[in-house]
């Protein structure tokens, strides 16, 4: 029996930190994830997840996510808004996976019996969250990626080979669409990014219609109740005056690098990513050594000395030293000192099949993926 539940405010602040650990620098709002779950608490609902084990063979599940670029809104973008009359939202962000939901559900002739949160993040696990707990319906203790992955290209459906179609849009200020039919993954990304770009960022998704036999096969189990462990330990740390970078590597199964200070941030936003490099600088036992990392939404690559020490699928996740908060790529601050944990990729992504889909290969790097722990020996 699944024992997980969200009692109070204090439990979703150490959901969320956990999720936005596992996001490795995207994944989403953790402030927009604090607010859906904090109302789904106020009215009353139980903030209870389903194991996968009870998952139903015949029935239908789903799940429900946002689509788009991270980045900042620009002073430039808020005021093309304005001109362009996208002032007043229809839906909150929850609300918008909701109403994805049921235009799916009206699409298919059927209702969904829970909802798949699709990767771990501050928004794409909570608000997915929130949205099944409004609809009455279960949310399974897994996702598809047991981390956050830019691309629906980079899922386990998509490695493995299961459809996303139909797929339903909705933005924020109500404009809705729907697509039936896609040559593949790649053409599905390009579509839901160039949609997201319509809505400037504020778009939610619902996709991934499966039976429960084809949704056990590719989900990554038990991610969210160990987000919440990863974050009742990072808390607990910093009670007893103990290392909170530290506490939460060894929670994650993961390996503390150090200690250093953020350098310098280049970064941009293009084609519905927010892409970039920041370089750091190590401090204490890393003293006198440069770091670069290099993120597409998430951190994918990350350099010492010039060499690649890190990669996709292995996770890159950095936490604000003193207070253990992860960092949000989208906030990313120039002096700041921050702890470097590389945590190692899920089982799931050790095929050559994921390798050759989410390695640093396929983000256009000359080099192979080689594990943390391999490289380190």
């Amino acid at each position: 029996m699944n024992k997980f539940e969200l009692k109070s405010p204090q439990d979703i602040e150490d959901f969320l930190t956990g999720c936005a650990f596992f996001g490795t620098g995207g994944g989403g709002s953790v402030e927009n994830g604090r607010v859906s779950l904090n109302l789904a608490l106020d009215k009353g609902y139980s903030l209870t997840l389903t194991s996968p084990d009870d998952i139903e063979d015949d029935v239908l599940y789903c799940s429900a996510f946002f689509m788009g670029s991270i980045a900042p809104k620009s002073p430039q973008i808020l005021k093309e808004m304005e001109q362009n009359g996208f002032r007043e939202r229809k839906y909150c962000y929850h609300e918008m996976l909701v109403q994805a939901v049921r235009n799916l559900e009206q699409y298919l002739g059927k209702k969904m019996s829970g909802l798949l949160v699709v990767e771990l993040g501050g928004s794409n696990s909570a608000c997915c969250m929130a949205a099944a707990y409004e609809m009455g319906i279960p949310v399974i203790d897994a996702d598809f990626t047991g981390r956050a992955v830019p691309e629906m290209t980079h899922g386990l459906p998509a490695i493995m080979g299961k459809s996303c179609l139909p797929a339903s849009y909705v933005d924020s200020w109500g404009n809705s669409n729907l697509t039936t039919s896609a040559f593949g993954y790649t053409a599905m990304e390009r579509i839901g990014k160039m949609l997201s770009e319509a809505s400037y960022g504020e778009m939610a998704e619902a996709a991934y219609a499966l039976n429960g036999r084809e949704m056990r096969q590719i989900l990554v189990p038990h991610t969210l109740s160990q987000s919440l462990k990863v974050g009742q330990c990072i808390r607990k740390a910093l009670e007893n005056d103990n290392n909170p970078c530290l506490a939460g590597a060894m929670a994650a199964g993961g390996a503390l690098l150090g200690k250093f200070r953020i350098s310098s941030v280049i970064a941009e936003n293009r084609d519905g990513y927010y892409w970039g490099t920041y370089e750091l600088e190590g401090l204490d036992d890393c003293e006198n050594k440069t770091y670069k990392i290099w993120f597409k939404n998430e951190n994918h690559v990350l350099w010492e000395n010039e060499r690649p020490i890190a990669t996709s699928p292995d996770m890159i996740v950095l936490l604000n030293w003193r207070t253990g908060a992860p960092i949000s790529n989208t906030y990313l601050c120039v002096d700041e000192e921050v702890g470097i944990i590389i945590v190692p990729a899920r089982d799931q992504y050790l095929s050559q099949q994921a390798i050759a889909s989410f390695g640093p290969r396929a983000f256009g790097f000359d080099f192979d993926y080689e594990p943390y722990k391999k490289i380190i020996r």
